[in-house]
């Protein structure tokens, strides 16, 4: 379960090898600081513009929060994806961009925040 919803990691895998130029996709979860949260590994297409697609297939529930890009794939002797030999997110790079104030009620909001934090 993530956030409450029973997710199936193959269906979401299923969902991303069907966008155009995806050769091979993992979708993994994962616990950092507390909370669970979707990683997906892809190959075959840059990061760019596969969430943007895969938002038009998928609930928001479903949506990976980071896309990690793949070369090589870790295997076990059988020939199998080792999961756990995925590497672990590097952090905020493939997370959705930063978006400045745009207008003078979220410049104020973003005033406060700076206070308070």
């Amino acid at each position: 379960k993530v956030r409450g919803y029973r997710i199936e990691p193959g269906e979401i895998e299923a969902a991303i090898r069907r966008i155009d130029g995806i050769r091979e996709a993992a979708v993994t979860a994962r616990t950092e600081e507390g909370e669970t949260a979707l990683y997906a590994y892809i190959e075959g297409r840059k990061s760019d513009g596969v969430r943007a697609e895969l938002a038009t297939r998928l609930p928001a529930y479903m949506m990976p929060a980071q896309f990690i890009e793949m070369s090589e794939w870790p295997v076990t002797p059988s020939g199998k994806l080792d999961r756990r030999a995925l590497p672990a997110p590097g952090g905020a790079a493939d997370r959705q961009a930063y978006t400045a104030p745009r207008n003078v009620t979220e410049m104020k909001l973003c005033a406060l925040w700076e206070e308070v934090l």
